[in-house]
């Protein structure tokens, strides 16, 4: 170890070698010595020696008989092995270890869902995972918990924007919300937009699909979803599939036309409307839909539509008998208690948290903090001077501050002795005061 010592210490003197952690997978050893070339010799860096070219010498050193970098021979520095490392074990432990080292760890990257894998998990028996969600924090949650599909509703307009129906959201709101969860969930989940009311109904249905280019194109979404199985519907998804862009069909309740159903109502609850939600649902298989919403519809009549089709179900209020279920994002984490938000909070929901109260609780928690001269305290203002520059700022500070008293005087004293309604004129009411 002495031999090796003075050897380390003599090529430090002689060719700049820095100890230091080395990289490479011949160098098995925690500690080795590389020799950082001149500036003017960095270019001629190149390929290092694998573990075949390493020679043994007694003195426990081991060199890379292949030369990463040759010294200039004008130059005072004449050694041209670049890696010298500390070999204390045996050659055939290095070359064990250095075939260890050498193997590269891959992390596999999580596939990405498709509409292939959807309908394939129907016929593994492997039930269908979907959350409604709106924005970019809400979307990297819902791919963190590996949800298969996320669904950019137009209940956007009811949750996050406040409106008593899905109808007052435009294409082009969807499309911005679309964008945010693309961002939150860029790779993995599919992404389906749903086209909002009044982008596709007319009879001319290069409309839906020129607005379906929309929502793929510029909102980044794979895939989009159509309300209602009717003839005419089903003329427009069979003409967006053909045009590239695959289609989720939704029967059952369908809140874009609310105005029609009359209110937020179940349907399907007697045979003859359940009859033609089978036939709905055909009919949008048929036209190529990947897979189909069913909404608020009797459990057994869901049961019976999954079963009749070969595409998968997606069910939300119907029951556990379909390939797969929805929620949306802030109803079964309990985002909101707010009034307006539990009114329209539909029975089939399960809560699987209470976020909203403990949201409320934080903020409130926030807001007595502040008032009370807690927060943010010692512990959450990290940044300050050092003491020569706080002195001198304390120095200018106190003549700005003589300065600035000297000329303030007189406004000080006026808003001193000003009442509410004179600063209340400030805002408007200067024909009062006058």
């Amino acid at each position: 170890m002495m031999g090796s010592r003075l050897m380390a210490q003599s090529l430090l003197r002689v060719g700049r070698i820095s100890p230091r952690v080395s990289a490479h997978p011949c160098n098995v050893r925690r500690s080795s010595i590389h020799i950082i070339p001149h500036s003017s010799s960095r270019r001629n860096l190149h390929t290092s020696a694998c573990k075949h070219d390493i020679i043994n010498y007694p003195c426990n050193f081991s060199l890379s008989a292949k030369p990463l970098w040759t010294s200039n021979p004008n130059k005072n520095t004449t050694i041209t092995t670049t890696a010298i490392r500390c070999a204390t074990t045996s050659s055939s432990e290095s070359d064990d270890q250095s075939t260890n080292n050498s193997k590269k760890t891959t992390i596999k990257k999580p596939k990405k869902i498709t509409t292939l894998s959807v309908s394939a998990k129907k016929r593994r028996g492997q039930k269908i995972t979907m959350v409604t969600a709106y924005d970019y924090p809400s979307a990297v949650h819902v791919d963190r918990a590996g949800i298969d599909i996320v669904l950019v509703g137009d209940s956007c307009a009811m949750v996050e924007l406040g409106f008593e129906t899905t109808q007052p959201i435009t294409l082009d709101q969807m499309i911005h919300h679309c964008q945010a969860v693309k961002r939150g969930a860029p790779s993995r989940p599919l992404l389906v937009g749903d086209m909002p009311f009044g982008s596709y109904e007319f009879k001319d249905v290069d409309i839906g699909l020129r607005n379906a280019y929309r929502m793929v194109k510029e909102g980044g979404m794979d895939a989009v979803k159509f309300e209602g199985g009717t003839e005419a519907r089903s003329k427009i998804v069979r003409h967006v599939v053909e045009g590239g862009v695959a289609v989720l069909g939704h029967v059952g309740l369908t809140p874009q036309a609310i105005s029609v159903l009359g209110g937020f109502r179940a349907q399907g609850r007697t045979a003859d409307r359940a009859r033609l939600l089978l036939d709905e649902a055909l009919r949008l298989q048929d036209a190529g839909a990947f897979a189909v919403v069913l909404e608020c519809i009797p459990a057994n009549v869901a049961t019976a539509i999954t079963e009749a089709l070969e595409i998968p179900t997606i069910g939300i209020g119907a029951g556990g008998g379909t390939s797969g279920q929805v929620l949306v994002f802030h109803d079964l984490l309990g985002m909101l208690s707010h009034p307006h938000h539990e009114e329209f909070v539909p029975k089939f929901c399960k809560k699987y948290a209470s976020v909203g109260l403990q949201i409320t609780d934080g903020l409130a928690e926030f807001k007595k903090e502040v008032e009370e001269g807690v927060f943010p305290g010692n512990d959450y203002s990290p940044y300050a001077m050092n003491g020569k520059e706080e002195a001198s700022f304390d120095e200018l500070m106190s003549k700005y501050t003589e300065k600035s008293r000297l000329n303030l005087d007189e406004p000080v004293s006026k808003l001193e002795t000003a009442d509410d309604s004179e600063q209340l004129s400030l805002y408007g009411n200067n024909n009062e005061n006058k």
